[in-house]
């Protein structure tokens, strides 16, 4: 697998693969992953046969650059990246696959930009960028690490006071660009499934309460927009990428229509 870069409109490089050939279809990875897991769990390879498969690196992870400035981090510079590897790789329009996060990011592309064909969205939800749990797990994560990062900067910290994963995590060095690109998702602005310009399938597996909750939300008002719900029974949030025997089928149905 070759590694190519393409430039973002604020400088930023953009790490990105791409295999196959036909309809081309652009994969986004999900939080604190990177483009090599849908590689690892074969999605990549069962998708070349028939698609043009493009994986991106999200700013922040993987080969992407990785600033830690969370202004850097805005939708608008998440759709620019799309389009900046989208136009590198010579697409006009193409088909977005976002799980998680990375669904997360495509719904803001899939609601200002014509050259979506169709979008996946696996495990994520409609709304703001963070509510409910999700939102609650960002606030602790920030106020855990801000006055550890704090210490570390006026060399006040004992490093043996820290579990030992922190200071794992720590001395990795990627807790502040962790923490500047969740700490940004808390002021994404809401988007509904009515904003979305494209045929959309919204899947969760049924053991993702917090998707489940809010799939049964927003029943009343889907038949009104481009989204048709997919509930694969069994799968919790991880499961909705790791099982592809289960997600593959169900993702392909909806795209070869």
């Amino acid at each position: 697998m070759k590694t190519s870069f393409a430039v973002s409109t604020d400088g930023s490089r953009i790490a990105y693969d791409a295999s196959g050939a036909g309809e081309a279809i652009v994969l986004l990875h999900g939080g604190l992953h990177t483009r090599q897991h849908w590689h690892k769990t074969g999605y990549v390879e069962r998708l070349k046969n028939d698609f043009k498969v493009i994986t991106i690196d999200i700013r922040g992870n993987g080969e992407s650059d990785k600033p830690i400035d969370p202004a850097y981090y805005t939708t608008e510079k998440h759709c620019q990246d799309i389009l900046t590897v989208a136009s590198a790789c010579g697409l006009e329009r193409f088909i977005i696959w976002g799980y998680s996060y990375g669904g997360n990011i495509g719904r803001y592309f899939a609601a200002q930009s014509r050259c979506v064909s169709k979008f996946v969205m696996g495990g994520f939800t409609f709304g703001p960028g963070a509510s409910g749990p999700f939102r609650r797990f960002i606030t602790d994560f920030s106020d855990h690490w801000f006055p550890i990062l704090r210490a570390q900067a006026d060399k006040s910290l004992d490093l043996q006071s820290l579990s030992a994963k922190d200071q794992s995590l720590l001395c990795r060095g990627e807790i502040p660009v962790i923490l500047a690109w969740l700490s940004q998702i808390l002021d994404w602005e809401a988007i509904e499934p009515g904003d979305l310009l494209c045929p959309t399938l919204w899947f969760a597996g049924s053991g993702n309460d917090d998707v489940m909750t809010d799939m049964k939300e927003y029943e009343a008002i889907l038949e009104a927009t481009n989204v048709r719900t997919e509930v694969i029974d069994g799968l919790d949030h991880w499961q909705e990428f790791t099982e592809i025997d289960r997600v593959l089928p169900a993702v392909l149905s909806f795209i070869q229509l």
